[in-house]
């Protein structure tokens, strides 16, 4: 995309500081600095915000930044965030003062469209979260500030009051939490907008997190599933408390892959194409097309979980489309109803009948379809996907970094429909995918009796996993038995109810 970068110049200066001025439309910006040496290291500047993850370096400068650097030469890049291009300058230091103006061209408003950002999992500072959205272009922020589980130290008194509100259309949520139990637990779900603190976990399971999220659904909380793989996830899935899953998730990373699944307590990966970097990203998909396929409306989020990992807050976004003006609770609504594009690169727009993803449509005989979809993205896009109850219907090539087209799509009968598109895979993968449309006959969603009965076999095997002695007491522990005796049999009733596709 060169022409959405900025021209590679070479700056002579003799020496003093280097000042760096962020614009965006003209208009003074915060973003996401690296500068680098002539030996490709990175360089710290004192007293501005700095991010130090494994292969991911950067500053927050908030428009202005001013450093005294030895002399040499130096590489510096201005990030925005997925809606924005790439700003660079190359300069030679040397013994006079330099001022550096970057413009960092906009590549596609989101906003404009409808289409609100947010990152439903970082555990960044509270305090500097509002610089973070500014810098990202994040429209919902909420940042973990319960983190319970494991060997975790004592929980910091949790915040009082829940909103900082940046502007009128850009927020930070702070009363927020996750329940993470790893090794030996079933995994992490994330409660937010949940204002009663959520205690330290007495075990690796008790209680079971369907607990948690009972308490959070009654408080009003919103209940996302953090990524597809956890153990967890079936049991919450059938009892109805999961409001959107992570499908776009914190293992992928702007410069890698986090490859490993079992060793933090996901499930087992049965097929040796899920260890590879695309093959991961559809793990992640088909396990979430198998609750689909159960008769689950189930809405995509992302999550980056920075702070913990190399991505900066909103590398991982979800989109939710909005009727109206913005506000935190509408956007939450909207995420709920299925109203969501979750991303890590592609800015993905999909439409049917003007309406967009979570909307149900009535089914009572074959039907073409008309899919609306348009792609900006900084990068070519390699292609676009319709899947249609777990299977790809549809394949439109692309290799651009703008792209718009309507799909005709044929269904024979009912089912859910989602949109994908992804980047060409290299040592990370970057796509979008959206959140089901449901072709429904009577109001109903059929049923793959393979895939009910896949987790009620599964939800079987937790229930020997969850010993006796991973219980305080012999209630406690036929108390967990019970929920996923009920969780088993929801998925069990669904496979009888069945019908052939």
């Amino acid at each position: 995309m060169k022409l959405l970068l900025a021209t590679l110049l070479v700056l002579r200066v003799h020496a003093g500081t280097l000042e760096i001025r962020l614009t965006s439309g003209g208009r003074p910006t915060a973003a996401r600095v690296y500068i680098t040496n002539a030996a490709g290291e990175p360089v710290k500047v004192a007293g501005v915000v700095s991010y130090l993850r494994r292969q991911e370096t950067h500053l927050v400068v908030d428009g202005l930044l001013r450093a005294d650097l030895p002399p040499g030469i130096y590489h510096i890049r201005a990030e925005k965030g997925h809606e924005y291009g790439v700003a660079k300058r190359t300069v030679e230091a040397g013994a006079t003062d330099v001022v550096v103006s970057l413009e960092i061209p906009r590549l596609h408003d989101m906003n404009r469209r409808g289409w609100y950002s947010g990152d439903t999992h970082t555990h960044r500072d509270p305090a500097g979260m509002a610089l973070l959205a500014r810098a990202e272009g994040l429209n919902v922020a909420p940042v973990i500030t319960r983190h319970v589980g494991d060997s975790r130290p004592a929980a910091t008194p949790f915040p009082s009051s829940h909103l900082i509100a940046i502007d009128a259309s850009h927020v930070v949520t702070q009363q927020n939490q996750e329940v993470e139990r790893l090794a030996g637990g079933f995994g992490a779900v994330l409660l937010l907008n949940m204002a009663e603190a959520v205690e330290k976990p007495l075990a690796s399971l008790h209680p079971l997190d369907v607990e948690f999220c009972r308490r959070a659904r009654a408080a009003g909380a919103f209940i996302d599933g953090e990524k597809p793989i956890w153990k967890n996830m079936p049991v919450l899935v059938a009892l109805g408390l999961v409001d959107s899953i992570g499908i776009v998730n914190n293992h992928f990373h702007p410069n890698g892959m986090l490859l490993d699944a079992e060793r933090y307590g996901s499930m087992e990966r049965d097929k040796p194409v899920y260890h590879t970097v695309s093959g991961f990203a559809q793990w992640m998909m088909d396990i979430y097309y198998s609750f689909l396929d159960c008769g689950f409306r189930l809405p995509v989020s992302a999550g980056s979980a920075s702070g913990v990992m190399p991505s900066w807050p909103g590398y991982e976004r979800v989109y939710v489309k909005l009727d109206g003006a913005f506000s935190h609770t509408e956007w939450f609504r909207r995420l709920k109803a299925g109203a969501s594009i979750a991303t890590n690169g592609p800015l993905l727009d999909v439409a049917i009948g003007g309406k967009p993803p979570g909307a149900e449509f009535p089914i009572d005989k074959p039907r073409e379809v008309a899919v609306s979809v348009e792609v900006h993205s900084r990068h070519p896009v390699e292609r676009v996907d319709v899947v249609f109850n777990g299977e790809v219907l549809h394949t439109a090539p692309v290799h651009q970094a703008r792209w718009k087209g309507v799909l005709k799509i044929k269904l024979t009968g009912p089912g859910w429909l989602t949109v994908r598109c992804f980047e060409p895979t290299g040592n990370t993968i970057r796509y979008a995918h959206s959140s089901p449309y449901y072709f429904t006959r009577n109001q109903k969603l059929p049923v793959n009796a393979s895939a009910a009965l896949r987790w009620a076999d599964y939800i079987d095997k937790l229930g020997v996993e969850a010993s006796p002695g991973k219980f305080p007491t012999p209630e406690a522990h036929e108390r967990a038995q019970q929920i996923l005796r009920a969780a088993g049999r929801i998925y069990r009733e669904a496979a009888s109810r069945s019908e052939t596709r």
